[in-house]
């Protein structure tokens, strides 16, 4: 349990080279990210520790409290520790071994290491954050570890030798993953982003006054000290890493390659379907009722945030136009607590209560997802872009490729997507599996969708997911992977 903890000298010496980049950023990293006072980091580690147990059991069930500590010691008992797992790691194998490294894990993994399994990889993911999705992970990974803190993870990092460390970038301020991983790690490191931070800020922001807005909204991963650390990673990530995969239009290399001094490899790699996670529903909810049924699944901002930064994914005037038109308009938000989203989607919650024609629903697996979806009509990318927004003249909105894209096209449905979603629509264009619209358009989408041939549409989206899937893809994977480590 306490492996790492005695190693706070050699953590700051392998990462002292970052204050010749980045004095402020170096002391933040080691002041906000990682725990050196050791009381800390031992409360830490038992609350991970009780979290890691408890999720892999289903608590809320009622049974007698001596059978729930039966299981709670039969889990701790089976539980593996940071030595099982750095001998696992570094046992002789026929199979090259990849680590995957991140905080909270992302979908485009999982259907990474499914394929990457059948063409003959072992797959470790370390993770620290979304531990209710533990059993699901294990699913499809040879083995998966909750790492307690930057301790623990460095001593793996520093005692595991894999053929490949693969870092996850996400979403909640975990892009630093790739500075520990390349200055902790002997081995060769890919860093696989989420997000491009430079592609998230318009043209003429000023990030420290935007951070400092957010914050005051009350979003905690807002602050002007996360974006520019944010930002940090994004460079050290292109200039230090061994690889490079970007799940965007491939024009974003030249903007970093136009921003940064880019030496590796980088790939164009998206959250491709998987034959494990395609439904073909016959059955649709438009089937008993003859209405038009759109599903979103996704983040969704709370209403408090700024409009010009969030905007893009607060929907309230999306849903009053779909209703308005008998459209039917189902949400199901990408968070798993539900205690939270009563607190800050109360406004989404009445809407739902108020009118049958929408729906705001807690997000599911992936493998209930594509199950749930594919009884609806269309896939929603449709978003209410408008002049107040900052948003939409990023080139994130316009470049990016999401996950829900793939989980749509698993569920068969077809795609309605906002035209300044450039990329998409690209594809959405190129293979006719779905429906480009304006934000006029949104006014008149019943009418519009009238105008498709529904069944084509659905047919050309079965062609699309079989060109677009990971088992067409992986190689492409495989390949980048030979070519990083064959880089000296």
């Amino acid at each position: 349990m306490l492996e790492g903890i005695f190693l706070e000298k050699e953590i700051k010496e392998r990462l002292s080279e970052l204050k010749e980049i980045d004095k402020d950023m170096y002391e933040y990293i080691l002041n906000e990210k990682i725990e050196f006072n050791k009381c800390k980091v031992l409360k830490r580690t038992f609350e991970q520790t009780v979290k890691r147990y408890l999720a892999r059991i289903v608590w809320f069930q009622k049974v007698p409290l001596k059978e729930y500590l039966t299981k709670f010691i039969e889990e701790y008992q089976k539980r593996v520790t940071v030595t099982d797992l750095i001998n696992k790691i570094n046992s002789p194998s026929h199979k090259k071994k990849i680590l995957y490294v991140t905080s909270a894990p992302t979908f485009n993994m999982v259907r990474q290491s499914i394929y990457l399994r059948k063409c003959g990889y072992e797959t470790i993911l370390l993770m620290e954050r979304n531990l209710s999705l533990t059993s699901f992970y294990e699913k499809y990974f040879d083995l998966v570890f909750v790492f307690n803190s930057i301790y623990t993870l460095y001593y793996i990092l520093k005692e595991a030798n894999p053929y490949l460390v693969h870092v996850q970038g996400t979403t909640r301020n975990a892009n630093h993953f790739g500075i520990l991983a390349k200055l902790l790690s002997k081995c060769k490191v890919i860093f696989n982003f989420y997000d491009i931070p430079i592609t998230t800020i318009a043209k003429g922001e000023d990030i420290v006054s935007a951070g400092k807005e957010l914050v005051d909204a009350g979003d905690t991963g807002g602050s002007a000290e996360e974006v520019k650390l944010d930002l940090f990673s994004e460079r050290f990530a292109c200039e230090r890493c061994d690889g490079i995969i970007y799940s965007y239009a491939p024009r974003v290399e030249e903007i970093l390659k136009n921003r940064y001094r880019i030496r590796s490899p980088m790939l164009e790699f998206h959250s491709y379907t998987c034959d494990e996670f395609m439904r073909n529903n016959s059955r649709k909810y438009s089937d008993e009722d003859g209405k038009i049924h759109l599903v979103y699944g996704g983040h969704v901002s709370p209403s408090n945030m700024p409009k010009k930064f969030r905007g893009d994914t607060q929907f309230h005037s999306i849903i009053e136009k779909l209703i308005r038109q008998g459209i039917c308009f189902d949400i199901y938000i990408l968070d798993a607590r539900w205690r939270k989203i009563r607190r800050e989607y109360a406004d989404y919650i009445r809407m739902s209560e108020n009118n049958p024609l929408f729906n705001f629903k807690q997000g599911m697996i992936l493998e209930n997802s594509t199950r749930e979806f594919s009884k609806y009509d269309f896939g929603a990318m449709i978003y209410p872009f408008d002049k107040e927004m900052l948003i939409k003249d990023t080139e994130h909105a316009q470049m990016r490729l999401p996950d829900k894209f793939f989980t749509y096209m698993e569920a068969g449905l077809p795609i309605l997507i906002s035209e300044e979603s450039q990329y998409g629509a690209k594809l959405v264009r190129e293979y006719e599996m779905g429906i480009v619209v304006s934000q006029k358009d949104l006014d008149n989408l019943h009418k519009i969708i009238d105008r498709y041939d529904r069944e084509k549409l659905k047919a050309n989206v079965k062609r699309a997911r079989e060109e677009l899937s990971m088992k067409r893809n992986i190689g492409r994977l495989v390949k980048f992977y030979e070519q990083v480590v064959g880089n000296e």
